[in-house]
Parts: C-alpha cells; sequence; structure tokens
C-alpha cells in the first residue's frame, strides 16, 4: 500500500473513529511535530511582535490569569 493509500485509509478511518482514538492519534502527531515543522505567518509574527513590544512597554498593564479568567465567566 503507498502512501496516498495509506493517507486516503487514515482519512476515512478517522472521520468514522470514536473520541478516545482520535485524542490517541493526536497527541501522536504532537509529539512527532518539531518547532520547525510549522511556521507563523508574517501577519501572525507582526501581530505577537507588537503585543510583546506593549508588555514590554507596560508590563503592569495586563491581568493575571486568574483575572482574565473571572472577567470572561462574568461575560459567560
Amino acid at each position: 500500500m503507498g502512501a496516498a493509500q495509506i493517507r486516503e485509509f487514515l482519512h476515512e478511518y478517522i472521520n468514522k473513529a470514536d473520541e478516545r482514538l482520535i485524542n490517541l492519534m493526536y497527541a501522536m502527531v504532537q509529539a512527532d511535530m518539531k518547532e520547525e515543522d510549522y511556521q507563523l505567518s508574517a501577519k501572525h509574527k507582526k501581530i505577537l511582535d507588537e503585543r510583546i513590544a506593549s508588555h514590554e512597554a507596560n508590563p503592569s498593564s495586563g491581568s493575571s490569569w486568574d483575572e482574565a479568567k473571572a472577567r470572561i465567566k462574568s461575560q459567560l
């Protein structure tokens, strides 16, 4: 069985698999990925760079995780 056939088989299998198997396959893929396997787009990198610069200019302007979580929960 060639790579193309295996891919097709896996796509069909994943579409029918239960959640436990999907989670296992996802964990295997995540464990196999390396940082160089993915890239941020220039647009996303620019957004992150702007946010980092904003934080470095005024580090006390942000919220703690507990504050952010409470704010989000209050809006639900």
